[in-house]
């Protein structure tokens, strides 16, 4: 009753715990021989042979031989289970053989139930669910010393899996570094990725062309070489979702509505649909599905209006569906950040974690008997302030500014601020700074 009582302790205060139990026992025993010798000789004489009756009784006359006896049994035994538990543990959070992460350019949070997606909404009947991805406000400012990125920013920030995307050594430290260059491939139908690609060993970027040649690449490329890592990026559902906003299309029913039933963007997602239920089917086909995680998310959303103008709400979360080896039994959560995309691929693969991460590892995902932890949401929250400081008048926004208060257009001197590279501190610095402003 001791030791079970006990059960849920630390592996070395279960030993001690064992031992003392032991010690206790043992001493008991020697009291209720020393009683009566001669009765539990003659029992001793009963039920053992000769031979073993003289070593019972020599041992119990040599209490430290008998406890180190014992304790060495129950350490072996321990320590044989131990092997058993870590062996099974182990197995149990093997590397899948491949982390694809499944970019649906623009891919809106309300996209799923606002559109036919019916390749998409059956896998996330037996995946986890993000139903929002929070990124930072997802400005597309033109690349120059500030801001030497050549796509979107949460680009940059997704690989990384940090925002302080103008710190020294960033590119280096993205994802596809934690890899072998010939384990790695990222393929997409856009030529604005150049600066997010260094790192992989294979690079292919066929501009302007359908999100089925995107297909077409992956599953050829795959044929001739199993990769740890891919990023298979499809964006015409994102070109059409800035067509919509465009002035050029007024004269359409769909002009600035992306959920209109003839809407562009509502097509290209179909499409789009379509391609990721060919590429899973694929992957059954050819018998490599058991040993892929999927990650399938936009790298931005999309605003009703269309495109994703940085100070749109809609524009700045997506949703997060993953599915595959080792995914636990299908969940929903509200919350996760694009800074956990990298640490978690990290973790799936067994690599090193990229060096300016400061997202987290999504374990809930892989285990169902973890809970997500609550976090501070300061994506959430740093994308509040900055809409709310874009709001202001040009006389308070210029007082925020002699503060020491950053905005979209300071993103590449982020990491400069007395918060450093810590991202909680610097959305709390920029909060009270913002509250500081003489209203």
């Amino acid at each position: 009753m001791i030791v079970v009582g006990r059960i849920h302790a630390s592996r070395s205060a279960t030993v001690a715990c064992l031992l003392s139990d032991l010690d206790c026992f043992y001493n008991i025993l020697l009291d209720c021989v020393n009683a009566n010798p001669i009765l539990w000789a003659w029992r001793a004489n009963r039920l053992l042979p000769r031979a073993w009756t003289i070593i019972f009784c020599s041992l119990l006359q040599n209490p430290t031989t008998v406890k180190n006896l014992i304790s060495r049994l129950i350490l072996g035994v321990l320590f044989v289970l131990g092997l058993a538990y870590s062996a099974s543990h182990a197995s149990a959070q093997e590397a899948p053989d491949r982390v694809i992460l499944f970019i649906i350019d623009g891919l809106s949070p309300q996209a799923p139930e606002r559109i036919e997606m019916p390749h998409y909404n059956a896998l996330k009947e037996k995946g986890v669910l993000y139903k929002e991805m929070h990124l930072p406000l997802p400005g597309h400012p033109d690349k120059g010393p500030d801001y030497p990125w050549s796509c979107s920013l949460p680009n940059p920030m997704l690989m990384s899996g940090t925002p302080f995307v103008g710190i020294d050594g960033i590119r280096e430290s993205m994802i596809q570094h934690s890899f072998d260059p010939k384990e790695t491939a990222f393929i997409v139908n856009a030529r604005s990725y150049l600066d997010v690609s260094g790192g992989f060993g294979t690079y292919v970027s066929k501009s302007r062309n359908p999100d089925s040649l995107v297909i077409d690449i992956t599953t050829k490329t795959m044929k001739e070489q199993d990769f740890a890592f891919m990023r298979v990026h499809l964006q015409r559902p994102g070109i059409e979702g800035m067509k919509v906003s465009w002035e050029k299309y007024s004269d359409q029913p769909y002009y600035r509505n992306i959920w209109h039933e003839e809407s562009r963007y509502r097509n290209a997602l179909e499409i789009a649909d379509e391609q990721l239920g060919r590429f899973v089917d694929w992957l059954k086909a050819e018998e490599l599905w058991d040993g892929t995680v999927l990650m399938i998310c936009g790298d931005h959303g999309q605003a009703d209006e269309g495109w994703h103008e940085p100070y749109s709400p809609a524009a700045n979360k997506t949703p997060l569906l993953i599915v595959g080896a080792g995914v636990s039994v299908p969940r929903t959560f509200g919350y996760c950040e694009i800074f956990d995309i990298a640490p978690t691929i990290a973790h799936l693969a067994k690599r090193k974690k990229p060096a300016f991460s400061c997202g987290r590892i999504l374990h809930e995902a892989f285990d169902e008997n973890v809970d997500a932890p609550k976090v501070a949401k300061s994506v959430q929250r740093l994308n509040e302030v900055l809409i709310k400081a874009h709001a202001l008048p040009d006389a308070q926004k210029k007082l925020l500014s002699e503060e020491g208060f950053m905005t979209l257009d300071d993103l590449g001197k982020w990491h400069t601020t007395e918060a450093g590279a810590d991202f909680d501190q610097f959305a709390l610095q920029q909060e009270a700074l913002l509250n500081s402003v003489p209203k």
